[in-house]
């Protein structure tokens, strides 16, 4: 069990994972993440999709340089909400402008060693209660330099419930920069005859 919605492997400079949906992803004892990035992912774009119900988190980076997680949003993983395995000493990854929601209070498992950047993120724990970054607080966390400018606050979806992730205006997300996406149009579809 060792895969995710969407899988990279090595350098891909260019490479753009856009306006995706993936959902119900399980893995027996752990995999079956969301977007993940594995072995040396470098260079890759992912953006404006969406992933939940997954069994070990909506992002993870097994090891990999300069990707960028931008404007998705990641619920309702079962055991913890993003991953980050192995420590590097560069530039692992940027996750910004993210929302991510969840019911567990570990969001942030693996090798944090502070080579990534988080800012201008909003997350949400359904129910109450604090959330951790590896064995970080969030006020212990932002004091090492993370999610400076994010908020932990309801980002007001239109029924989360039904898996509707469509954010009402009064959104704490638009004041952080999120920027709607349609999916809409995601999935298989029908193509004109030739």
């Amino acid at each position: 069990s060792d895969m995710g919605g969407i899988y990279t492997l090595g350098i891909q400079h260019g490479t753009v994972i856009r306006n995706n949906l993936w959902h119900d992803i399980a893995g027996l004892r752990y995999g079956g993440w969301g977007v993940y990035f594995d072995e040396g992912s470098t260079g890759i774009i992912a953006e404006n999709n969406i992933v939940y119900n997954t069994t070990h988190g909506g992002f993870h980076q097994h090891y990999g340089r300069e990707n960028i997680v931008r404007n998705n949003i990641f619920a309702y993983a079962r055991d913890h909400q993003l991953q980050a395995s192995r420590p590097e000493n560069h530039l692992r990854f940027r996750f910004i402008g993210n929302i991510v929601i969840g019911r567990t209070e570990r969001w942030l498992v693996g090798g944090i060693d502070f080579n990534f950047e988080f800012d201008r993120n909003l997350y949400w724990r359904e129910g109450g209660g604090p959330i951790r970054f590896g064995n970080l607080t969030w006020d212990e966390w932002r004091a090492k330099g993370m999610d400076k400018n994010s908020l932990i606050a309801d980002p007001q979806f239109v029924a989360p419930e039904k898996f509707d992730f469509s954010l009402k205006p009064t959104s704490p997300a638009f004041k952080l920069g999120f920027k709607p996406f349609d999916l809409s149009k995601v999935g298989p579809r029908k193509q004109p005859s030739r």
